[in-house]
């Protein structure tokens, strides 16, 4: 049978961590720096102080809106085919995005992302099975920048049939990638099946941006899915104990929530946690130390008690290497998010918390995600499984290699078939040149993009995608 979802809330925390976040919400209140979004808020029953711009939201308002969500979010691909629905059952992961860097080489020095990076990544992640959605990697240095996120969109599209997940607080460039989103697979009612996932966070403490209220404005209104990520930093942005940075988390994803489900009820949400600690002795947040993957386990559990989708970051990391460090960090942080029952992890690829990317580890997240899937996913036991004939056939001193048991199984699932990982003897290992995994990696990434891209768009949609990007430019 599958393994227990892991779980470090109990009923009555959960309970107190949403009535700490109704009053954070009904006393305290958001900053929302959108008139448009406040008149919305104002006549759906929510106090207003017009000086500052802080709005208390009623709990019977929040209550009504909650009772408004998707339980279910439906990603499409490229041909408009139900690529991943959020909220399944299943564990879905992409590829990292806002990167800044990509990494050069084994030393740990890097450079700043150009669009050549974003293509190879983009062939990758269509290529990886293990990676369901496609993060926009970078924002690329040898592009304008306020069209960077565009740019990088179009290459997207180009290079992956896959779904897209990207990240940009301004509602302009989120209007223009609907636009190219529409472009690619004709009108529709965003809220039964998106190509695109906007991800969007307050700033904490409590304070919705004017950016990132205008952009949650124009995904709502399209019916757009949403993932809310708020980022707040323990004893920086959010309180230092760990109860007080998810209560406070918490309200503000509930914020949003009411926000984007009065603009357009049945908008799908996702609730998003990007948690990150702060190391106080070197000034500097982190995202891969054992309290953020006890946090990534309760989001999920507060997403779920809300009935709605769950996304975590993972597999996540601090380390500036392919190092020891790097894989000890990213394998609980994925166990943690996997196994912590979140629909959707987003940042493989990813390392140097966040700030860079490699192709070599693309593919090694891609393969811890497939070992903790598979750790996930745990074993029957039934007559068939336990095999009593077979093991009475063989008899003692017995070999199975022949046997239909073995036979049958072999390509059934039951032991995971593995890429970067070594399986070989010394002597082997040796023979073919004594590489290390991220080595191994490294050799698969550059096979693969050798191949070039295996799903080009044609050059009319090409162009009509370059047409939009230079009208919003």
């Amino acid at each position: 049978m599958k393994l227990n979802s892991l779980e470090v809330l109990s009923k009555r925390d959960i309970g107190l961590i949403h009535e700490n976040s109704l009053k954070i919400l009904g006393n305290i209140g958001i900053k929302v720096d959108s008139i448009e979004i406040i008149e919305i808020l104002r006549s759906n029953g929510c106090l207003v102080d017009d000086s500052s711009m802080i709005v208390r939201f009623p709990e019977k308002v929040i209550n009504r809106c909650l009772g408004s969500l998707p339980e279910k979010v439906r990603l499409i691909d490229r041909n408009g085919r139900t690529a991943v629905m959020l909220g399944d059952g299943g564990r879905y992961c992409a590829s990292g995005h806002n990167a800044v860097f990509t990494m050069i080489d084994e030393t740990g020095a890097r450079r700043e992302a150009k669009l050549k990076d974003v293509e190879q990544f983009a062939i990758l992640s269509e290529h990886l099975r293990d990676v369901d959605v496609a993060g926009i990697p970078y924002s690329p240095q040898d592009v304008p920048a306020k069209t960077a996120l565009l740019y990088s969109l179009r290459t997207m599209i180009e290079n992956t049939i896959k779904p897209v997940f990207y990240s940009c607080e301004s509602g302009m460039i989120n209007e223009a990638a609907l636009e190219m989103s529409r472009t690619l697979i004709g009108k529709r009612d965003l809220r039964e099946g998106s190509y695109l996932i906007s991800q969007l966070s307050t700033t904490s403490p409590l304070y919705w941006e004017k950016g990132a209220a205008e952009a949650l404005f124009v995904c709502s209104k399209a019916g757009m899915p949403v993932d809310f990520l708020p980022q707040p930093i323990t004893g920086v942005t959010a309180p230092y104990t760990l109860a007080g940075i998810l209560t406070m988390h918490n309200a503000e994803v509930l914020s949003g929530i009411v926000i984007a489900q009065l603009i357009n009820p049945g908008t799908p949400l996702v609730y998003g946690a990007a948690w990150t600690t702060y190391e106080m002795k070197l000034t500097n947040v982190l995202i891969g130390r054992p309290e953020s993957s006890l946090l990534r386990i309760a989001g999920a559990q507060m997403a779920h008690h809300y009935r709605m989708p769950s996304h975590t970051t993972a597999p996540d990391n601090d380390s500036n290497l392919h190092d020891e460090q790097g894989a000890w960090e990213k394998m609980l942080s994925t166990i943690a998010g996997i196994i912590g029952a979140n629909d959707m992890i987003v940042n493989l690829g990813m390392f140097g918390t966040g700030m860079s990317i490699s192709l070599e580890q693309l593919v090694m997240d891609s393969e811890i995600c497939r070992i903790v899937k598979r750790f996930h996913k745990g074993f029957e036991v039934n007559e068939d499984t336990i095999a009593f004939d077979t093991i009475e056939n063989v008899g003692i001193r017995g070999v199975f290699f022949t046997e239909d048991n073995t036979l049958q199984n072999l390509r059934s699932g039951e032991h995971v078939e593995l890429d970067v990982s070594n399986g070989a003897n010394y002597d082997v290992w040796s023979s073919k040149g004594s590489k290390s995994s991220s080595e191994r990696a490294g050799d698969i990434a550059a096979e693969i993009i050798s191949k070039g891209n295996r799903c080009p768009v044609d050059k009319k949609l090409s162009d009509a995608l370059a047409g939009i990007i230079k009208k919003y430019e």
